[in-house]
C-alpha cells in the first residue's frame, strides 16, 4: 500500500498543479492532504476547490483553522491588537473573501488527524504533532526533540507537515516523515514543491521525499499581483526557500 501526503500548499495553484501531475506518475493508492490549504497564498479557493474535487482524506492545518475560527486564535494573543494580529486579520479576510462562506467552512468540518491501519502497523498522519497543530518538528532537529514532539504514541509511523521543512527520522522504533510543503518550501530550495509517499510493501513502513519542479517565479508574481496582503519579505520565500523572519 501506498500512500501520499500532501501538505501546506498555501494558495500556490502552480506548485500544487505540479504535484498533482507527479501523483499521476508515482500511482499512489491512497492521498491524505495533511492540511494548510489556502492561507497565504494567491490561489486560496482554486487549491481547496481541488483538493475536496480529487476526495482526498483531509487533515485540517492550524492556517485552516485560522481561516475558520480566527477569533478563537485571536484570543490567546497577548495583545489582540498588536501587529501579528493585524497581519492574520488581513489575510484571513482577503483568502476568506475568496473561498467564500461555504469553503470556510469546509475547512472548519477537517479532522485533526487521519490513522491508516496496515499491517506493517499505524499511520498517523496531523498536522504539526498528535494534538497539536502548531508545535512540529523540523529537519535540524535531533531524534530526542522529533520523540518529544510527537509524545507517546502507538503508531509505527506519523507523517506531518508544518515547519515546511522535509526530513526522514527513525525515531527508535517510530518511522517520522516531515512531509515538507508543496507550495513554500523552507528547505532552501526554492521552485521544489515537496511532499511524501510512504510504503508498507516491506512489512514495515518505508517513506520517500518527492521534490517536483514547478514555476516559482510565476508564482511569486501571482502573490504581487493579485494583492495578497503578505509584506515583500514573507513573499519573497517563494524565491529563496527561506523561512521568513
Amino acid at each position: 500500500m501506498r500512500i501520499a501526503v500532501v501538505t501546506d500548499i498555501h494558495g500556490n495553484r502552480h506548485a500544487l498543479f505540479a504535484v498533482l501531475a507527479d501523483l499521476r506518475r508515482v500511482g499512489a493508492d491512497d492521498v491524505v492532504f495533511g492540511g494548510d490549504a489556502a492561507l497565504f497564498g494567491s490561489r486560496p479557493r482554486e487549491c481547496w476547490e481541488r483538493v475536496l474535487d480529487l476526495g482526498w482524506r483531509l487533515v485540517q492545518g492550524n492556517t485552516d483553522r485560522y481561516i475558520a475560527d480566527l477569533p478563537s486564535k485571536l484570543a490567546t494573543f497577548d495583545d489582540p491588537e498588536g501587529a501579528q494580529a493585524r497581519f492574520l486579520r488581513a489575510n484571513v479576510a482577503w483568502a476568506a473573501e475568496r473561498l467564500g462562506p461555504a469553503m470556510v467552512r469546509k475547512l472548519g468540518g477537517m479532522a485533526r488527524q487521519v490513522s491508516i491501519e496496515s499491517p506493517a502497523g499505524t499511520l498517523l498522519v496531523v498536522h504539526a504533532s498528535p494534538g497539536d497543530d502548531e508545535t512540529g518538528w523540523s529537519r535540524d532537529d535531533d531524534e530526542a526533540t522529533v520523540t518529544k514532539v510527537i509524545g507517546p504514541t502507538e503508531a509505527a509511523a506519523v507523517a506531518s507537515g508544518h515547519t515546511h521543512t522535509a526530513m526522514i527520522r527513525h525515531a527508535g522504533q517510530l518511522l517520522a516523515v516531515n512531509c515538507g510543503a508543496v507550495g513554500r518550501s523552507h528547505d532552501r530550495q526554492p521552485g521544489l514543491a515537496t511532499y511524501a509517499v510512504l510504503d508498507d510493501a516491506a512489512g514495515r513502513w518505508s517513506a520517500e521525499l518527492r521534490r517536483v519542479d514547478y514555476d516559482y517565479r510565476a508564482a511569486h508574481a501571482e502573490v504581487k499581483a493579485l494583492g495578497v496582503p503578505i509584506p515583500g519579505a514573507f513573499a519573497s520565500t517563494l524565491l529563496t526557500g527561506i523561512a521568513p523572519v
